[in-house]
């Protein structure tokens, strides 16, 4: 059985990383069976390429970091049951897709209110610590932490940028899955496709989550969107 390692979940989401999420909702979709393991922190480095989650075990042993070479290993490997029938237009637009929820929209609608906003992340450490009470010691490795989360945002240009640009990027994104999904059963059609997986896990990141912020109201408007994730949830349980 192949292993997934993640942090924690909450919510309404199998894990608190939305890379995570992707790739536990791929496995759904796609019909693989699957388990979960946490991932013991103080060993993150040593243990992931690049320091981060998602991280999978094949029953092989292969391990395979980052969601995106997680799928395309499994489409390979196991048959790409969730792109028979697609075009090579349609395969642009999903990778299109896909870079831009994974490059920018999880900067904009994610990093910004849940780790550079004070209020959101002390709600935040509290839900990864599962108590209001945070013990001293977590609190300092999760202080550490997201400095290294904000260090990124801010190499990444994202820090130099005020809350209302942030904000009105993020809001366009939302559009444009709004607007490309339009009346479709799923993001590319009648058939559910791999990039499903990445739409619906960030939607479920910023409509779903307890944190207060511009993006998460907006997206919630979106009748479409709604209902998409209704559908998910129906049909997979996701």
């Amino acid at each position: 059985m192949i292993t997934l390692y993640q942090y924690l979940p909450a919510w309404t989401v199998p894990c608190i990383s939305p890379y995570v999420t992707k790739v536990a909702y791929y496995m759904t979709i796609a019909g693989h069976d699957f388990e979960t393991k946490p991932q013991d922190l103080t060993r993150l480095d040593k243990d992931t390429p690049a320091g981060k989650l998602p991280c999978i075990v094949d029953t092989d042993g292969t391990a395979v970091n980052d969601s995106t070479h997680i799928i395309e290993y499994l489409r390979a490997k196991y048959g790409d049951t969730l792109g028979a029938g697609v075009t090579p237009v349609e395969q642009a637009q999903m990778m299109a897709f896909n870079r831009m929820i994974d490059e920018h929209t999880y900067w904009v609608a994610v990093i910004q209110p849940r780790w550079r906003e004070t209020a959101n992340w002390e709600k935040y450490l509290r839900i990864i610590a599962g108590t209001e009470d945070v013990p001293a010691g977590l609190r300092a490795f999760g202080d550490d932490f997201r400095f290294r989360i904000l260090n990124e945002f801010m190499n990444g240009g994202w820090g130099r940028m005020s809350a209302e640009v942030i904000y009105r990027r993020a809001r366009t994104d939302i559009d444009t899955l709004s607007d490309f999904l339009g009346s479709k059963t799923f993001f590319m059609g009648d058939q559910p496709r791999w990039i499903d997986a990445s739409v619906l896990s960030i939607l479920r990141h910023i409509i779903d989550t307890p944190f207060d912020f511009d993006t998460k109201d907006y997206a919630a408007s979106k009748p479409n969107l709604v209902a998409y994730m209704g559908r998910m949830k129906s049909r997979f349980g996701i």
